[in-house]
């Protein structure tokens, strides 16, 4: 399942994609960097000034852009293009540099305004690759990366509402399906969920196929074809199929608990959003529509309950069918904290002080990948396996990981590392205990900042411990 999810350090990640070997090299070299001190910042993971140069004129380097970029990771996600179901998650982020805007040119034409037209920067769209049945990423089947213009017209100065699909930004949602499909041809079938922002009428027609489903937030109370109410009236007006338990993770908006939740379902038309047909555009298109609503007897005080609406075109047969569906979507959470990483809880991609707007899109490119990485280490605490940690770490970072568990483990054998040594698993412990996680599997597991601290502690106690060994010349602790 992992075989090629991350080549050792990135060894070979972009070869054969960039113009030149050389190139190739410092890239990799690039990426290790990032990784080994959990940061895109050119100027925290280099440590020396010959290597900010090399980073630097890498990242700057106009013979390829982003797109290459992202070839490797593409490569890397068809590696594991195997005979599974597949949720594929899609979201949007901003990524804002605001605050350095002083160091690009004005006329740089890959910066622009982002949701506060004010603000600069560029939008990111990737697609995620999930197995449900691990529940750990396969890896990233596509992304696309823009900007808007400063001088960009208003939607009604566009006449946006009547554009074809293709000429508007919302078609990310639906070119995303395309090429993920093109990359994973052997996938038994693929799911694609996308929140409110994907609940577009042309998304319904162009994408699903025997292989393809859709799983979609519901933004809007669609008119049904042939009934006099709409859709969140027919589902509220639905019967109750079944009520069950959720667990929920508390945020900014929620409080941990167990909430009480009521389940419906409904296959229903959805008209098309126009009062008539253009081209070959049917007049309706037949989805389920499933409603997961929170009972007010679980809902705390000053909090609104918990209402999901989703369309599918999977078949719902059965309230569990309903609820594997909702199942689906609440994965939608591992594309957040693909983005969480990324920014300012993690690699600090906003913080980078590039002078181009290309190299900031190469720099989100290769951040996309550092943070994957950082997932599956923090996820492999979760899932029984016993996949190697050399798919992240070298043989003498192993080594050194064997002599300084030693530190980390408690007396007592709750404070022992519970996993089979030299598995990701037992790396990934090892890694949250450096990053002041208590160690306790029966407490939950550490955080991505806590893995992302406890990485880059680890390499540079590693990096410490190799220059002492260097100095002693006593090479011969590496020896199996």
């Amino acid at each position: 399942y992992f075989k090629y999810m991350i080549n050792k350090q990135f060894d070979g990640f972009y070869r054969g994609i960039l113009p030149d070997s050389r190139i190739e090299k410092r890239a990799e070299k690039v990426m290790a960097d990032m990784l080994n001190f959990g940061n895109v910042v050119v100027n925290k993971f280099c440590t020396t000034n010959t290597k900010r140069k090399g980073a630097y004129r890498m990242l700057n380097n106009n013979s390829f852009d982003h797109n290459d970029l992202a070839e490797g990771l593409y490569r890397s996600c068809r590696s594991n293009d195997e005979p599974v179901h597949l949720l594929c998650i899609q979201d949007t982020t901003e990524l804002n540099f605001t605050n350095h805007i002083n160091r690009i040119r004005q006329e740089d034409e890959d910066i622009g305004p982002v949701t506060k037209n004010d603000n600069a920067g560029f939008f990111c769209h990737p697609v995620l690759v999930i197995n449900p049945s691990y529940q750990l990423p396969v890896g990233i089947s596509h992304v696309h990366i823009w900007n808007r213009k400063w001088d960009k017209l208003s939607k009604t100065e566009r006449d946006y509402r009547n554009r074809d699909i293709k000429d508007k930004e919302s078609y990310r949602w639906i070119s995303g399906t395309e090429k993920t499909k093109e990359l994973l041809p052997n996938a038994a079938c693929l799911t694609f969920i996308g929140d409110r922002e994907s609940d577009i009428y042309d998304e319904f027609i162009m994408v699903p196929d025997s292989r393809t489903h859709l799983l979609i937030r519901s933004n809007f109370n669609r008119i049904l074809y042939g009934e006099d109410q709409r859709l969140f009236e027919k589902l509220d007006t639905s019967e109750e199929r079944v009520n069950y338990e959720l667990n929920i993770r508390n945020n900014r908006k929620r409080k941990t608990r167990k909430a009480r939740m009521s389940l419906k379902y409904e296959k229903v038309k959805i008209k098309y959003p126009k009062n008539k047909v253009i081209g070959n555009k049917p007049p309706y298109v037949e989805m389920w529509a499933i409603e997961a609503k929170e009972l007010p007897r679980s809902v705390p005080a000053n909090e609104a309950p918990i209402l999901w609406r989703l369309l599918t075109t999977h078949e719902i047969s059965s309230p569990n069918d309903a609820l594997k569906c909702v199942d689906w979507y609440s994965q939608r959470w591992f594309i957040e904290e693909l983005f969480r990483v990324i920014k300012s809880k993690g690699l600090m991609i906003e913080s980078a002080q590039l002078e181009t707007g290309e190299g900031l899109k190469k720099l989100a490119v290769m951040s996309l990948q550092i943070a994957l990485t950082t997932m599956i280490l923090k996820l492999s605490l979760t899932n029984d396996h016993e996949v190697k940690a050399s798919l992240i770490f070298s043989r003498e970072q192993l080594n050194f990981l064997r002599i300084y568990m030693s530190e980390i483990e408690g007396n007592t054998q709750k404070q022992k590392n519970p996993f089979k040594e030299g598995t990701l698993p037992w790396a990934a412990w090892a890694m949250g205990r450096i990053g002041n996680w208590a160690g306790y599997i029966s407490q939950g597991p550490p955080g991505y900042i806590t893995i992302k601290t406890g990485l880059e502690r680890f390499f540079e106690l590693f990096n410490g411990f190799t220059v002492a060994m260097r100095y002693y010349n006593k090479k011969d602790v590496y020896k199996e």
